[in-house]
């Protein structure tokens, strides 16, 4: 089995990386388009009350996705390092809280 994939211990880590931030910057520009998309269609065909409730509504939801996706972020750091101290058994007690947390 060829693990070089999934190994950021060794090889280039900017590819690796790179691809590893893929989704996650894919889904914050498309929270982003929707934004400006919600913003568009308002401003064409609602009133100025209107434009500002939905300027304020997509900035609201544009921080929450940052935190939530820096929280994940940072889980996905912890389960790293737990696999890299071998210590598997706290990656479920990790998960479990993470899962709480969200929740």
């Amino acid at each position: 089995m060829d693990h070089s994939k999934s190994d950021f211990t060794q090889g280039s880590i900017l590819k690796k990386l790179s691809l590893f931030m893929l989704p996650v910057l894919g889904a914050l520009i498309l929270q982003a388009a929707y934004g400006a998309v919600d913003l568009l269609v308002v401003g064409r065909f609602g009133t100025t009350a209107g434009l500002s409730a939905v300027s304020t509504g997509s900035q609201v939801l544009n921080l929450i996705t940052f935190v939530v996706t820096q929280f994940a972020m940072g889980i996905t750091v912890l389960i790293a390092r737990y696999i890299g101290e071998k210590k598997m058994n706290s990656i479920g007690a990790l998960i479990g809280g993470a899962t709480v947390v969200f929740a």
